[in-house]
C-alpha cells in the first residue's frame, strides 16, 4: 500500500476485512454505466420485466416471436437495466468532531469518520460505482461530486487528509442543501456525532429520504462521551459554543448517562422511523469490524 499522505486513511487491515463484500443499493438507483444495481429505467440485460407493443424503430432482436405466434401481434421484450450507483459520504468536520481523547493511540471522531469514509469510497470505486465526498459544519465546506475512476478516488483521499475540525454544526440546514444538490438517487452515508436537537437532526434526514436517497447514519461518539470516565472536579467546555462549566463528574455521571441514553434513543428511533439506516459507533470499536459487520448485515437484508 502506498505511504503517501493522501493514502493515510486507507488502512490495509480495514480493506482486507471488506475485500470480498460489496455495498449494494436497497432501493432503485439511477446511472449511466452498466453495473450491478437495479435501475428504474429499461435497457438490455438478462432480467426480463414485461412486454410492450412493437413500435417502428425497435430492434428486431427484441421481438418475442412466441408472442407473435400466439397473438398474431408484435411485442418486444423489456429488460431491467443495470446501473452504476452514487455513494456520497457526508463527513461532519465541526469542532465537536475533533475531541482529542486523553489516552494516546485513540482516534478523534473526525479521524475515525475519515477512515470509514476513505474505506467506503475505496470499496465503491473498486466495484465500479461512483464515490463522492461532502464535508460540512454550519454549511457545506467541500463538495466532491460522485464520479468513477482512481484519479477521482485520490482526489477524495487528498481532501480527507487536508480537513480539520472547525466551526459549529447545523446538520438540518446542511442535509437540506445536500438534498437540493444531489440530483440522482443513490446512497448517502452520514458520519457525524449528531450534535444538536434530535428532532431537527431527524427532520434533516427525513428531507433526504423524501428526495429518494437511501440514507445511512453512522452516529460516531468518542468513548469518553459514551462512558463519562471522569472522576476529579473538572471544567467541561462545549467545543462548539465555547461555554464552560465546572462540575463534579461522580455526582453528575448518572444524570449525564441518562440524558445521553435519551439522546441516542431519539436519534435512533427517529432515523429508523423516517426510513433510514442507523448504527451507533463508539470510537473504541475496531473500524474493520464495524464496517465489515454492517456490510454483511446489508448483504443479508437485501437477499
Amino acid at each position: 500500500m502506498p505511504t503517501t499522505p493522501a493514502m493515510r486513511f486507507l488502512d490495509p487491515k480495514i480493506l482486507r476485512s471488506i475485500a470480498h463484500i460489496e455495498l449494494r443499493a436497497r432501493l432503485l438507483v439511477e446511472g449511466m454505466y452498466a453495473s450491478r444495481h437495479r435501475s428504474p429505467y429499461y435497457g438490455f440485460s438478462v432480467e426480463f420485466v414485461d412486454h410492450r407493443e412493437y413500435s417502428p424503430g425497435d430492434e428486431p432482436r427484441t421481438i418475442d416471436w412466441k408472442m407473435l405466434a400466439r397473438t398474431e401481434r408484435y411485442f418486444v421484450k423489456r429488460f431491467e437495466m443495470e446501473s452504476n450507483m452514487n455513494v456520497v459520504c457526508l463527513l461532519d468536520t465541526s469542532r465537536s468532531m475533533g475531541y482529542a481523547p486523553s489516552r494516546e493511540g485513540r482516534l478523534s471522531k473526525l479521524e475515525y469518520g475519515s477512515y470509514l469514509a476513505a474505506s467506503v469510497c475505496f470499496l465503491v470505486q473498486r466495484q465500479q460505482d461512483s464515490p463522492g465526498l461532502v464535508t460540512f459544519g454550519e454549511a457545506i465546506r467541500d463538495f466532491v461530486p460522485p464520479k468513477q475512476g482512481l484519479r477521482h478516488l485520490y482526489t477524495i483521499l487528498a481532501r480527507l487528509e487536508a480537513i480539520q475540525a472547525q466551526g459549529q454544526t447545523d446538520l438540518p440546514e446542511v442535509l437540506e442543501a445536500i438534498g437540493q444538490r444531489l440530483t440522482r438517487r443513490g446512497i448517502v452515508l452520514l458520519l457525524s456525532d449528531c450534535y444538536g436537537e434530535p428532532a431537527r437532526v431527524v427532520e434533516g434526514l427525513r428531507h433526504l429520504v423524501a428526495k429518494g436517497q437511501e440514507v445511512i447514519l453512522l452516529h460516531v461518539m468518542d468513548h469518553d462521551e459514551v462512558t463519562f470516565p471522569f472522576k476529579a472536579l473538572t471544567t467541561f467546555r462545549d467545543m462548539e459554543s465555547g461555554v464552560s462549566l465546572m462540575s463534579d463528574p461522580l455526582r453528575q455521571r448518572p444524570l449525564y448517562l441518562n440524558r445521553l441514553d435519551r439522546f441516542r434513543t431519539s436519534i435512533a428511533s427517529g432515523t429508523v422511523a423516517c426510513g433510514a439506516d442507523y448504527r451507533f459507533l463508539d470510537t473504541i470499536e475496531p473500524i474493520e469490524l464495524v464496517l465489515r459487520d454492517y456490510l454483511l448485515y446489508r448483504r443479508e437484508r437485501t437477499r
